[in-house]
């Protein structure tokens, strides 16, 4: 019995610790006001054509630039809206949002377009994101595709050529 209290009051200081630390307890952090509102903004939409919204996957968080601050990742590939067409996506991609910390207490949308795809990794220790789009953009036809890699500075979406 007391080896059991003891196991228990381990893992419940172990717990304890987790969430001190901020380590993922399935509560993420609440969006600021202007994430928020972009979130609202895609929700109405939905319902302005008749869908039944759900935003519950759209947003993540991660420190994407390197600065040490949370950044907030909105990817509306992930927006449900039951029964008509996903209104932040078209035969190109979706749309894809990235607001990065400003150092103080708010978050900047630094990159807005519509993307099929991408991804976030380093190159020569710098953070990058790498995307796919529809041919549009680099004038090719609609179903062919176009990638562009960006450096992720403190405050910016940089295009690397």
């Amino acid at each position: 019995m007391i080896a059991s209290l003891l196991s228990l009051a381990r893992r419940l200081a172990l717990l304890s610790a987790l969430v001190c630390l901020g380590v993922g307890v399935g509560h993420a952090a609440e969006p600021p006001d202007n994430v928020a509102q972009a979130i609202a903004d895609a929700v109405q939409s939905c319902k302005d054509i008749d869908g039944k919204p759900n935003a519950d996957a759209v947003l993540s968080t991660q420190d994407l630039n390197g600065d040490g601050g949370e950044d907030w990742i909105a990817d509306y590939k992930k927006f449900k809206c039951d029964g008509v067409p996903n209104p932040l996506c078209t035969a190109g991609g979706c749309t894809l949002q990235i607001y990065f910390w400003d150092g103080e207490t708010a978050w900047d949308l630094v990159f807005e377009d519509l993307v099929q795809s991408y991804k976030f990794g380093k190159n020569g220790g710098k953070p990058m994101m790498y995307v796919t789009t529809s041919g549009d953009p680099c004038n090719k036809p609609t179903n062919e595709t176009c990638n562009y890699t960006y450096r992720l500075d403190k405050d910016a979406v940089v295009p690397v050529k």
